[in-house]
């Protein structure tokens, strides 16, 4: 039996253990790619991306194990946009060779960010700079370029979602290209003040102030949230003295200027005030056009100028809400495999504009995320720690925090209690995902669609 008649006798057993929709929806024009009969590696090819990730992620064991039937020694299984008409061998090495290359990316990618927290896609080349962000631009690379001399403390402030935390990184990232000695740290407030809680409870205040004080350049973003916080204001105002005594740069973030910071402390506003702070506000349209287009790049999808224009003049809020309109569009058009046209892309608009408004419940996101994974309610808020389980309930404590704004206690009390420190490694290990894995992001906009729209 060659195996293109295996794919077909799999497709026959599949088609009995899943249901007529989904096998219908998923495995339609689906083929073997390529077989390596050297090392018994098998590609299988799909029409799409998202029926890439959807078979990888739903299907994926169900299908090794009815392969296995028929390919005992079946050693590995991908999966490959691709077309019958294009499926030469000279194609197959360059799948072969892409996937190769794109994994090692990955690896890279992964074991470069996680040391200083920075996020190596957060670059001065990627900040699309308009009238709205120009001086604080400006001041970012000026603080690159001589960290801990002129601008130092360097504050940051500006609506949700307007760049602040990729101009911040930005600087952190110009800093360590042109000098890879220098120590520097990112942290959100959150994150420092829950480190520093820990510390005293455990005893680790020492760890703790060389952690944050031994480092040539201290990120801290959403500064605001020290507010009422006096033992954590009181250590963060010794770290800032030890660093910036040393003329070591401080860069912080905030949702305000420092002046409308309350419940901090005098002695912290007047040292935030007395570097440069520097404002980002809404995006006009010229700039959300220009985000859009370098957004549709990276990502590799087509729109046409006038259709950017559209959406830019239709979507007037932060630039995060302008990529999610963004990635609501391509998930669509990769789904039902159809070209954006302004029909759609007004529907969508329309849709989101009215999703604002929408109130829902955290059941409703519970249900929407079983749903998406095909698992138990009791399952998703149990204590198992099999990945299959913790990845979902790390992304339920993601879609609390940020689509009904509950506090980490709120979460964890949802969840049954559990501690509060794993609320916020899962927020965090999710808010991180987004920014470096397109599927998270692909995957949580699917998931939001349901608990909106339902």
């Amino acid at each position: 039996m060659d195996t293109n008649q295996i794919w077909l006798t799999s497709l026959e057993e599949l088609e009995v253990i899943i249901s007529k929709a989904n096998f219908t929806t998923w495995f339609k024009d689906t083929f073997i790619y390529s077989f390596n009969p050297k090392d018994e590696s098998l590609i299988i090819g799909v029409p799409s991306s998202f029926h890439q990730q959807w078979l990888q992620d739903k299907y994926h064991q169900q299908i090794i194990g009815v392969l296995k039937k028929h390919i005992p020694s079946l050693s590995d299984l991908k999966y490959k946009v691709a077309s019958k008409k294009t499926n030469s061998e000279k194609e197959k090495s360059i799948v072969e060779d892409q996937i190769k290359n794109e994994s090692e990316e990955e690896t890279d990618f992964k074991e470069k960010s996680t040391d200083n927290n920075l996020l190596l896609r957060y670059t001065f080349d990627t900040f699309i700079v308009g009238n709205s962000n120009r001086l604080a631009y400006a001041t970012a690379q000026a603080v690159a370029n001589n960290p801990g001399t002129k601008y130092n403390p360097l504050f940051l402030y500006g609506g949700v979602g307007l760049g602040k935390t990729h101009l911040m990184q930005a600087v952190g990232n110009e800093i360590l290209r042109k000098n890879p000695k220098k120590k520097i740290l990112y942290s959100s407030c959150e994150r420092f003040t829950n480190e520093f809680i820990d510390a005293i409870q455990n005893k680790k205040i020492d760890s703790f102030k060389k952690k944050f004080r031994n480092n040539d350049v201290l990120l801290i973003d959403d500064i605001q949230f020290l507010a009422g916080k006096e033992s954590t204001q009181e250590e963060f105002f010794h770290t800032y003295n030890a660093l910036y005594q040393e003329n070591r740069q401080v860069i912080l973030t905030s949702d305000r200027p420092p002046q409308a910071l309350s419940e901090v402390a005098n002695r912290l506003i007047s040292r935030f005030a007395g570097g440069m702070v520097a404002d980002i506000k809404l995006p006009d349209l010229e700039t959300r056009s220009a985000i859009l287009k370098s957004k549709c790049l990276e990502k590799k999808f087509n729109l046409k100028e006038d259709t950017i224009d559209y959406i830019a003049k239709n979507n007037q809020s932060n630039i995060r809400e302008l990529e999610g309109i963004l990635n609501k569009i391509i998930t669509h058009c990769d789904l039902y495999q159809m070209e954006p046209n302004h029909d759609l892309i007004s529907k969508l608009i329309d849709e989101n504009t009215a999703n604002k408004n929408k109130i829902f419940t955290s059941k409703q996101i519970i249900k929407a995320i079983t749903d998406f994974y095909s698992i138990k309610t009791d399952d998703l808020l149990g204590k198992s720690r099999q990945q299959e389980l913790v990845f979902p309930r790390q992304i339920l404590m993601y879609l609390l925090r940020n689509e009904l704004k509950y506090s980490f206690p709120r979460i964890a009390k949802e969840l049954g209690g559990k501690d509060h420190t794993t609320i916020i490694h899962g927020v965090k290990k999710i808010s991180n995902e987004i920014l470096k894995n397109e599927k998270t992001l692909k995957d949580i906009e699917l998931i939001k669609e349901k608990f909106y729209t339902n």
